[in-house]
Parts: structure tokens; C-alpha cells; sequence
């Protein structure tokens, strides 16, 4: 999250900074996109499956066109 956000208040009015104000966009957007993901039951299952494939050692590497074409030839 944003660690200083220089906020001012002039005749009832709050004043931020154009470079604070976007950033606080950004982190709206990056939370909104979280929330969203975090509600999507079937992403959050695959996400789930992945890491656990990743933990049982169930990853190939890719590093060139061969290892690629020998995953879909198995």
C-alpha cells in the first residue's frame, strides 16, 4: 500500500497531489483485481491445484522449442 499520501484540507475540501492521487487509483485497481480473484471459487481451486503440483515436483522446464514439442509428444 501507499506509505505516505500528503493529504490537505482547504475550505472543507480534501487536496491530493496529482502523483499521490494516482497511485491511490492504482492501488484500487490492484485491490479490486485481488477481491476479484479471491471470489472466484474455480480460479482460486486451480491456483490451489497449481501450487500444489509445484510442491509434489509435477513442473517441466521449457527452455527450448524441443522441450516443448516432447511435452505433447508424451
Amino acid at each position: 500500500m501507499i506509505d505516505v499520501v500528503r493529504i490537505k484540507e482547504v475550505e472543507e475540501n480534501v487536496v491530493l497531489r496529482k502523483e499521490d492521487f494516482e497511485n491511490l487509483i492504482w492501488e484500487m485497481e490492484s485491490l479490486m483485481e485481488t477481491i476479484e480473484i479471491l471470489s472466484d471459487k474455480d480460479l482460486m481451486e486451480q491456483i490451489i491445484e497449481s501450487e500444489k503440483d509445484i510442491k509434489e515436483g509435477k513442473i517441466f522446464k521449457i527452455k527450448t522449442e524441443d522441450d516443448l514439442n516432447n511435452l505433447f509428444m508424451e
